[in-house]
């Protein structure tokens, strides 16, 4: 998470695309300084480019009122907009891999590989939108997360 101005902005970072398109550029021209480039290679080359250009990021601006979410490849990415007096709160849960109930759940230390840790925003007309979903491993790191952007909109986190 960063701050830009008055928002929070939370999401892949920079540096991440930076890197994949420069592995996507090194692999294609040492790919093409080889002589013809191999299927392997292709897609290799393709995966990164994909990664370079696929971006998931949600701002959150108390100060203009503005939260929105952007979700896609930089030239097509869409997703909700919707104003920050709208939020009711936000919620950590946790997703059980490989369970029907999720009610009654294990501690964390017991859930199966794959379960999941997940940041939603819930709105006061009863839509919600998951932020973020994360190894459980990593819940202290979301949860830091969640509550800078519950204090900054001013709502709970539950």
């Amino acid at each position: 998470m960063r701050r830009s101005g008055t928002a929070l902005i939370y999401g892949i970072p920079l540096w991440y695309r930076l890197t994949a398109s420069a592995i996507a550029l090194t692999l294609a021209i040492s790919s093409s300084i080889s002589g013809a480039p191999s299927l392997g290679a292709l897609v290799v080359v393709a995966v990164a480019a994909v990664a370079a250009l696929y971006q998931e990021r949600w701002s959150f601006d108390a100060a203009s009122g503005e939260c929105s979410g952007r979700v896609g490849f930089v030239f097509a990415a869409r997703g909700p907009s919707f104003k920050a007096d709208e939020v009711a709160r936000l919620r950590l849960d946790t997703f059980a891999k490989g369970r029907l109930d999720q009610r009654d759940l294990p501690p964390d230390d017991k859930l199966p590989r794959g379960s999941q840790a997940r940041l939603l925003v819930d709105l006061k007309d009863g839509e919600s939108y998951m932020i973020d979903s994360v190894p459980v491993k990593r819940r202290p790191e979301l949860e830091l997360n969640a509550r800078a952007i519950a204090e900054a909109l001013g709502v709970s986190l539950e």
